[in-house]
């Protein structure tokens, strides 16, 4: 399990929600962070204001489970924070003096089980020992419409529903958030997050919270309880529930959310709302079902230890922090949601995003691959995504045009992938047809019996000038002849088969010749230096049980250089581009960076092959590790000082890479 305490930086934590409903986090100083339930994937709310956990043991002095809370005049934990992160689980424990608490945080990621993976709730398990009894206190504010005017807290029997009755149609964070719980003695409906007028004259002041309910809670006096319609921006609700613990007894929350507003960019609702009408119906279900959501989560089908069963559980994160599911069951990944908001990008992205949905829901992976063969253009090439924020409206590609070379092989892996793990021979019948299509359109941007790189960044390392013939892109166009070749012969066109047949020998015979002896070389123009990504095309066919690209020697000697120079060019990562003194190739910021998602995949492959041993992913893992970046991963990782350029492809799609290890 990943373990962090209270000192350590963590980019981000534990992303907790369904998939497709937006996520928030809890980290390690036990506040909510980085929050897009409303429809904001690409602008999170940073820090949740209002959010706090109160404990107050009889006869003895209360105190938050937090740090850096934002609150001044009741005690913060003054014990160590100890946070650990199985996603999507998150358990958070401390002791202050005698008394220790432990609270577990959770969302339902269940195998085969969609509507339960999409619930857009969270549950919250509190224990307290050390204190015979006492009471703890849990807040959250009303977030509920982009502006604060007309929210409004209502209570229930168990806790309470933030409602905006002044959001429009056309406002994203239209809709409810409700917070419950099996165990309350006492609700405060609602409160006011803001300090009164009269204390903030000083501008530092007015950036504090209204600390008035702790105080009296600490203080055992009663709380005014003040529930109303917000018409003034200093007033800011917030709702708290009280409950009365015995010592080791588990307290259990569920706090659920449910929008139904729409967004210029993605006027989708969402899957939840096929099941449910509003977050108070959602948060009794999961209340209701909170045993058997915890107890299914999909952690017993890694059965894989240490540090590398680590890597694979907690790399699955995107599918709370990077997933739209919509109300048609529509499904697709954004690349990196704040800083590269593009669903459903291909090209050594999507192919490893997917890789627990292939094995867990693969009935999203149809829904995904239906929705990108609906938009290839007409002339056959695939476009690079579904679109900015959008599942309708695709580009051919970040730096196109020209259009990119490797999409169109992509697809048609992706294709046979999915019938490889499902057999659904009728989907394959179906889109045949347009694969055809797909594969006409990429060989004709073959030169020499290879694709053609344009020197204008057309393929998926945009940021690099790469002309000519490239092992990236050959050997993942040899991967897709042979998927298609296979495919030709399930649907019985025999023609077709011959003549992809013979387009493969011709395309191995030119791909050989790009071998050097030690390793294939990286481009034309760059023969002497190790490329990670040569063998990207064997990845794809080894992981499908396809033949190999090339002689199963050839590969081991390249596996070998890759292992030799790569491996050890840099002491956190493992870099694009090596040359053969084992020095980082500064070509640009991607031939002298790391991409965390092709280091694990080209690690399987050679601990596939018998070639090496797993060090140099661990090595790429327990950098990540370090830097506090496990459940926000970066696209690139600089190989010169291991650090992440982090205002670039956040979150980044093809994290779940180390899922190779399943397959």
């Amino acid at each position: 399990m990943v373990t962090y305490t209270d000192k350590d930086r963590i980019v981000a934590g534990v992303p907790l929600g369904g998939i497709g409903t937006g996520k928030l986090e809890i980290d390690n100083k036990v506040r909510i962070t980085n929050i897009t339930i409303r429809n904001n994937w690409g602008n999170p709310i940073k820090l949740l204001r209002g959010f706090h956990i109160y404990i107050k043991p009889k006869d003895k002095r209360g105190f938050l489970f937090q740090k850096d809370s934002g609150l001044y005049k009741v005690s913060e934990f003054r014990g160590e924070i100890l946070y650990e992160g199985k996603y999507p689980v998150v358990t958070v424990k401390g002791k202050n003096d005698d008394v220790e608490v432990v609270l577990e945080a959770f969302s339902s990621i269940i195998p085969r089980d969609v509507k339960n993976s999409s619930l857009p709730a969270v549950g919250i398990s509190l224990r307290v020992k050390g204190s015979r009894e006492g009471i703890v206190a849990i807040s959250f504010p009303n977030i509920v419409g982009s502006v604060s005017i007309g929210r409004l807290n209502e209570r229930i029997r168990n806790g309470v529903i933030h409602k905006n009755i002044k959001a429009n149609d056309y406002d994203p964070a239209k809709g409810n958030t409700s917070l419950i719980s099996e165990n309350v003695s006492k609700i405060i409906t609602q409160y006011n997050l803001k300090r009164k007028p009269s204390e903030t004259i000083n501008f530092w002041l007015s950036q504090y919270e209204n600390e008035e309910p702790w105080v009296k809670l600490d203080r055992e006096e009663e709380v005014t309880d003040d529930p109303h319609e917000v018409t003034g921006h200093r007033d800011d609700p917030a709702s708290i529930l009280i409950s009365n613990y015995s010592e080791g007894d588990e307290i259990r929350y569920v706090f659920a959310w449910y929008f139904t507003g729409k967004h210029v960019f993605y006027p989708y609702g969402h899957y939840y709302e096929n099941f449910f009408k509003d977050s108070l119906e959602v948060a009794k279900y999961f209340l209701d079902n909170f045993n058997e959501l915890r107890n299914k989560i999909f952690h017993n089908i890694v059965n894989v230890k240490d540090w590398l069963g680590d890597a694979i559980i907690n790399s699955a994160y995107i599918l709370s922090s990077n997933t739209w599911l919509d109300e048609k069951g529509r499904f697709a990944i954004y690349e990196a949601p704040q800083n590269c908001p593009y669903l459903g990008t291909i090209g050594a992205c999507y192919e490893f995003g997917s890789l627990p949905v292939i094995l867990m829901f693969p009935e999203l992976e149809k829904s995904f691959l239906k929705l990108l063969i609906r938009h290839i253009r007409e002339d056959g090439y695939v476009p690079h995504d579904l679109g900015y924020h959008s599942l309708d409206s695709p580009i051919d590609g970040t730096t196109s045009p020209p259009r990119w070379k490797d999409m169109n092989p992509s697809l048609i892996l992706l294709v046979y992938r999915y019938f490889k793990f499902t057999n659904d021979i009728e989907f394959l019948k179906e889109v045949y047809p347009i694969l055809v299509k797909v594969m006409d359109w990429e060989l004709r941007q073959c030169k020499g019996n290879l694709p053609f790189m344009e020197g204008e960044m057309d393929n998926a390392f945009d940021a690099t000038i790469i002309k000519g013939h490239d092992s990236y892109t050959s050997s993942l166009f040899i991967g897709s002849l042979i998927a298609m070749r296979e495919i030709a012969k399930l649907v019985g066109d025999s023609n077709y088969v011959d003549f992809i047949s013979e387009k493969l020998s011709s395309a191995r015979e030119a791909f050989r010749r790009m071998f050097n002896g030690r390793y294939f070389k990286a481009w034309d123009s760059v023969d002497n230096a190790s490329f990670l990504a040569q063998l990207y095309g064997e990845w794809f066919t080894t992981l499908v049980g396809l033949e190999d690209i090339v002689e199963e020697d050839i590969i081991k000697k390249a596996l070998e250089s890759i292992i030799r120079l790569n491996g050890n060019a840099s002491p956190h990562c493992v870099p694009n581009l090596v040359d053969d003194n084992g020095k980082i190739v500064g070509l640009s910021v991607q031939t002298y960076s790391s991409w965390p998602r092709m280091v694990f995949a080209i690690c399987w492959l050679a601990y596939k092959k018998g070639v090496g041993d797993l060090s140099f992913c661990k090595k790429e893992w327990d950098n990540l590790v370090k830097n506090g970046m496990v459940w926000d991963q970066p696209s690139r990782i600089n190989g010169y000082n291991g650090k992440a350029e982090m205002n670039y492809l956040d979150h980044y799609i093809g994290s779940p890479s180390p899922w190779s290890f399943l397959f």
